[in-house]
């Protein structure tokens, strides 16, 4: 086997020596190279619009092996050499390249195309591998026993895997769909029930302000009416600022007459019975007149103080601090419904 600088080399020479036999070449000067229409497209649409290098026919492959063998350099074998020893070295990848180079020579080579098969099944490219294979045999080759079924097995394989990646993708992508449709569905459900609370808050503002609205007009109105309608100034206003203050402070069952009142006009009322005064006091100043027994248990009620119980109880308000004394209390806040302890009243009160 050649050494691979030697086949570098060859091959530089050989490229050499075509550049020289396309320029020199009768053939070539009266053989124009078959042009093409300017944009031809392909079936999937790409157009090949390049410029060609040389004005050289087709079929640069041939004279390329031509040129090779006239130089004494069989490349076809030295190449299968080559890639055999790769292949048999695990060098997969440069065998493949030197078979590939031997069968741009030599495409009716058998021996290259079942050993390329082979070694691009080694590679587990499978429907490549296949295809050298029929080629190889097609063309009168014999294959190793088992060999083609093996590599058919391992491509049914692999399509069946890619099928079934596929769908598992397929399936993985119809999930994420429905989870989106569904997550949609739920915004949109959720954007419409924002929308009617807001339309809610939206129609409870209204409300609202109407009512406010309202409040505010009724009192101005009555406002006006009280400043238009109130009475003739302050003195008509002093009466019944005296009146209030009558209301608000306690009187005496009888009621003095005003100094006004002529004799003559209050005589009728002197004859009449005088009334009994009334008895405001709420408890005797006697702790024990009541028959109040001690120690007692008050619940407090709302609006109760200790000033109030203490009166109750103890018929004067100033012994509240004797009760606080007696329930260890800290301050004199009273909670609905809290037991007090009422105690005998002090001997010295």
């Amino acid at each position: 086997m050649r050494n691979p600088v030697d086949i570098s080399v060859t091959i530089c020479y050989v490229n050499t020596s075509v550049r020289s036999y396309l320029k020199d070449s009768p053939q070539h000067a009266s053989s124009p190279m078959p042009a093409f229409p300017p944009g031809s497209h392909m079936s999937n649409g790409l157009a090949f619009t390049e410029h060609p290098r040389s004005t050289g026919e087709i079929g640069a492959t041939e004279q390329i092996a031509q040129i090779l063998q006239s130089s004494g350099l069989d490349a076809p074998a030295t190449l299968y050499d080559e890639s055999l020893a790769y292949a048999q070295e695990g060098k997969l990848a440069a065998a493949t390249e030197r078979l590939r180079m031997l069968l741009c020579l030599d495409p009716t080579d058998t021996d290259a195309s079942m050993l390329l098969g082979k070694v691009l099944a080694t590679r587990n490219q499978w429907q490549e591998a296949l295809a050298y294979i029929d080629s190889a045999i097609n063309n009168g080759a014999v294959a190793e026993p088992g060999l083609r079924d093996h590599v058919e097995t391992n491509l049914r394989r692999q399509v069946e895997a890619d099928e079934q990646r596929r769908a598992r993708v397929t399936a993985r992508e119809q999930g994420e769909i429905l989870t989106l449709r569904s997550e949609a569905k739920r915004l949109r459900s959720d954007n419409a029930a924002l929308d009617a609370q807001v339309d809610d808050l939206q129609k409870r503002i209204r409300i609202w302000s109407s009512v406010t609205a309202l409040i505010a007009g009724s009192a101005s109105a009555l406002l006006i009416a009280a400043l238009l309608f109130g009475g003739g100034g302050s003195e008509s206003t002093e009466p019944v600022a005296a009146e209030a203050t009558t209301i608000a402070q306690p009187t005496p069952s009888v009621v003095t007459a005003p100094a006004a009142v002529t004799p003559a006009a209050v005589a009728p009322a002197a004859v009449a019975p005088e009334p009994e005064p009334l008895n405001t006091a709420p408890v005797a100043s006697d702790p024990n007149a009541s028959g109040q027994e001690f120690p007692a248990t008050h619940t407090v009620k709302r609006g109760d103080t200790l000033g109030q119980i203490s009166m109750r109880y103890y018929g004067k308000a100033s012994l509240y601090s004797h009760i606080k004394q007696a329930n260890d209390m800290t301050s004199e806040d009273l909670q609905l419904g809290q037991k007090l302890l009422i105690p005998e009243p002090p001997e010295d009160d």
